[in-house]
């Protein structure tokens, strides 16, 4: 098809663009000594229950007057030590994720989950391993391999174009423990479930579930946002969220907005089974992406719910043509 070949050439210029790598300073002076930028200015953790944190990012894409904040790092205080779940866009957002746990607790932070492979949710790591160098910063491997492969350069220089090198000074961090999903992890009090169960924002996505305090941090899995699907699947997200919710949790902590009840995994399902399954109907009458959007568009829960979404108007239709490509893929 000639929208997946435009969609490549994109990715590709998309790609060509970063010219840059986080190994070496994006600015030097006289002295080849690098730049960093300024730090990042404090956000107070919003608290869900006695162990779980995060912090609630009130944007829905990086930007100078956020310097790349926009993602919901949070943090889970268990008797052996903090846990963080993802880290932030820049090592200015780690460092002020690590300031402000201080001031809630005084207990060593021992362990980091990186949920995918997204900028904004590792590239915070370099701060940690600045604070501990021995700390374990735990992913599934293809979050790794994304990274090694062009990844961690690629979410560089988007952070970099789109906070006005805010984040300069930030050192692309690999993750040194891995998980599948499927693992129960212990620490002290608190007993963690590591879940993976399907490709859905992307083929790697981590949730981990606190099963004392009946709460999950999703990662991107879910959101009420129109933002980024090309690393995902629709049919997974379906999948995911059937799932997620079927853990029972009372508190899901997302990696964009706030937290939630299970009616944020009601919401998710419902809106990639309205694009999904309509791109697959319509595809079969012969009616191209342009056609079906609006009669997408007209869906209840499109018009009543999803219409109000951040980023709706202006990447809709960019999903029904990923919806398309799925389908048809999945066709043959």
């Amino acid at each position: 098809m000639k929208r997946r070949d435009l969609l490549k050439s994109a990715l590709g210029i998309s790609a060509g663009l970063v010219g840059m790598t986080a190994l070496k300073p994006l600015y030097a002076s006289a002295d080849d000594m690098a730049f960093k930028a300024e730090p990042m200015f404090d956000v107070e953790p919003t608290k869900v229950t006695d162990r779980c944190y995060y912090f609630l990012a009130t944007d829905p894409e990086p930007s100078p007057e956020n310097k790349a904040f926009f993602n919901n790092p949070g943090f889970i205080i268990t008797s052996e030590g903090v846990v963080v779940v993802d880290t932030g866009s820049s090592v200015q957002i780690g460092e002020m994720v690590i300031r402000q746990i201080k001031k809630v607790t005084d207990k060593p932070i021992i362990t980091v989950i990186n949920t995918h492979y997204h900028g904004d949710h590792f590239l915070g790591n370099h701060a940690f391993i600045e604070e501990n160098p021995k700390i374990e910063i735990i992913s599934h491997q293809a979050t790794i391999d994304n990274i090694k492969n062009g990844g961690g350069e690629f979410w560089v220089g988007f952070m970099q174009r789109n906070s006005n090198n805010a984040i300069s000074g930030t050192v692309i961090t690999l993750p040194n423990k891995t998980v599948a999903g499927g693992e129960t992890l212990k620490f002290g009090d608190t007993t963690l479930k590591i879940h993976q169960f399907a490709k859905a924002h992307t083929e790697c996505d981590l949730i981990v579930e606190v099963v004392e305090d009946k709460t999950a941090f999703l990662g991107d899995v879910a959101m009420r946002r129109v933002a980024n699907m090309a690393d995902g699947s629709f049919p997974g997200t379906i999948e995911t969220m059937k799932k997620a919710k079927a853990l029972g949790c009372s508190n899901y902590i997302l990696g964009h907005g706030p937290h939630d009840g299970p009616a944020i995994c009601d919401d998710m399902q419902a809106f990639c089974e309205n694009i999904y399954l309509n791109a697959v109907k319509y595809y079969d009458e012969g009616l191209s992406p342009f056609e079906m959007k609006p009669k997408i568009m007209d869906e209840p829960f499109m018009k009543n719910v999803a219409s109000k979404w951040p980023g709706y108007d202006s990447t809709l239709g960019n999903f029904i043509s990923l919806a398309v490509m799925e389908a048809e893929a999945n066709m043959f």
